[in-house]
């Protein structure tokens, strides 16, 4: 049954204090981690003349000590003598490493290196490497040990490949506003027209994340007064948000297992329990109608939430498809990200999906949105691109860095596409028309940015979630906080006429129904 509205709970209002803050470490992370040691390693038949860098040593033995707090690798950069034996040993407390070199004799695999153990490798004594050592989800967990003496091309190439250079397209500054509730992990973020930014703080629970769940969130105004809203159901996880009409907000609950309603005029939250349980619902959106839709990751359904309060689910054409991002453009068809599925479906007005394959393969589509001009976007956070479907073509733009992890898409009102980099600790914009991608690193490291909303100003702010704050690139204003030293990139032209969409599983699954009227 429908939960009655209880009076909201009195809130907590803050004033957040701004400027360039230092970074609040998390220490609850579980997750099972990746990581790869991409050595490059070469085999001269005499010594080539070292590279500037660490001082070679003639120890015959070191040791690595990989850890999961930054700097994540101690040391970090090293150098030692060909011939020597290196020890990784992960002190954890939580992350699982697994170390791979990779030559021209083949390639070495530690295995799973649990916190608490080792794993040794001895390099022969004609051996000249450059190891780059780092977590294949997140780059920015990365050390470099150089072995014997390589070239210093080798070593400039390994460090340009973590560190390129370019011209930054235009200037932004940052802002910061710290949370004032301990380990909140803002997610998505929403903004009214007042320009007050909605987001939730779900906490953990999800993911790479362990922190406890949270019920709470969280509404600020430009210059920092925050109220927080308590849910009434208790570590409900919320996950995604979108706002309605009048000062209303709608969340999904990721394990409450319900969509809230918070009217911030009445005082009021209204919970709708879904029909299918433990359904993880995640993304939300919203039509001209005034229907809510959202995703069902685990249900494995997209579910719609009516104006007289009734839920409808729609079951996917794909098994497992574990969908994420939802999106609804100008004709009321409702797009979704199928991440595990590699596709976008669509839930077309008769009622029928159809599916669109991503070209890369396990791309794993995420955050998708339509543009002004109707067409559909969304990141491949594996697959490091941001996707365009347009006339049932399919259009790949590729990030200038490697697992950057591209999270949730955001058209602008001049058709550029601004996107979070959850691995790569960056907001990124594309110029779809000149092809050129700019991307802002953030102030605080090691954030894992996700939502992203842009203001009436033309300002963007983003969710950090591992930092605790909320954020806000200032376009092109005064001094503040952090200048940026953003990097530019221009990607080739796209083979002629894009690659087309294949269509599969168009289907006219039926919808389940299941009434909640509102007392």
């Amino acid at each position: 049954m429908l939960l009655s509205p209880p009076i909201l709970p009195p809130v907590m209002r803050f004033r957040v204090a701004t400027g360039r803050l230092r970074g609040i470490p998390v220490t609850g992370i579980r997750s099972l981690l990746v990581a790869g040691l991409s050595a490059i390693l070469l085999w001269f038949p005499q010594q080539t003349a070292g590279a500037e860098g660490p001082a070679l040593s003639a120890a015959k033995n070191l040791t690595i000590v990989i850890q999961d707090d930054a700097p994540y690798f101690l040391p970090k950069r090293t150098q030692i003598a060909s011939g020597a034996t290196v020890t990784w040993k992960n002190v954890g407390p939580a992350l699982i490493h697994t170390i791979l070199i990779r030559s021209a004799d083949g390639s070495v695999t530690s295995g799973s290196i649990t916190p608490g153990h080792s794993w040794t490798y001895h390099f022969a004594e004609n051996q000249d490497a450059v190891v780059r050592t780092s977590c294949e989800i997140h780059q920015y967990m990365f050390g470099i040990l150089i072995v014997g003496k390589p070239s210093a091309d080798l070593v400039n190439a390994v460090d340009s490949e973590l560190q390129p250079e370019s011209k930054a397209s235009f200037s932004v500054h940052y802002r910061e506003f710290p949370m004032p509730v301990n380990d909140s992990v803002p997610g998505i973020l929403a903004l009214d027209g007042d320009d007050s930014v909605w987001f939730t703080m779900g906490g953990g629970g999800f993911g790479n994340i362990s922190l406890p769940p949270l019920s709470r969130i969280g509404r600020m105004t430009s210059d920092g007064d925050l109220v927080v809203y308590d849910l009434p159901t208790p570590k409900a996880g919320p996950s995604g948000i979108i706002l309605g009409h009048h000062g209303v907000a709608y969340v999904t609950e990721f394990f409450g297992n319900k969509i809230a309603r918070i009217d911030a005029n009445t005082k009021t939250i209204t919970e709708f329990p879904l029909p299918t349980a433990n359904a993880w619902p995640t993304g939300i959106a919203k039509d001209s109608r005034g229907n809510i839709w959202f995703t069902e990751t685990n249900g494995n359904k997209i579910g719609k939430l009516t104006p007289r309060n009734h839920i409808i689910e729609y079951p996917l054409p794909t098994p497992a498809s574990r969908s994420t991002g939802i999106a609804v453009d100008k004709d009321d068809q409702v797009w979704v990200a199928e991440r595990d599925a590699n596709k976008v479906a669509c839930l077309r007005r008769d009622g029928s999906f159809v599916e669109y394959a991503v070209p890369t393969p396990n791309g794993k589509p995420t955050g998708i949105a339509v543009a002004a001009d109707n067409t559909i976007w969304f990141a491949e956070r594996e697959g490091n691109k941001i996707g365009h479907i347009s006339e049932n073509k399919i259009f790949e733009f590729p990030l200038p860095h490697v697992h950057s992890g591209p999270f949730i898409v955001l058209p602008d009102h001049e058709g550029k596409i601004w996107f979070s980099e959850i691995f790569g600790n960056r907001v990124g914009h594309l110029d779809p028309e000149s092809r050129k991608i700019d991307e802002f690193p953030l102030p605080s490291p090691d954030s894992w940015p996700a939502g992203i909303s842009g203001d009436s100003m033309g300002n963007i702010w983003y969710a950090s979630q591992l930092k605790n704050r909320v954020g806000v690139l200032v376009m092109n204003q005064g001094p503040s906080s952090s200048p940026s030293t953003s990097t530019t990139a221009t990607l080739p032209a796209p083979p002629a006429g894009g690659q087309t969409v294949p269509t599969r599983n168009e289907s006219g699954a039926p919808a389940s129904q299941t009434n909640r009227q509102q007392h």
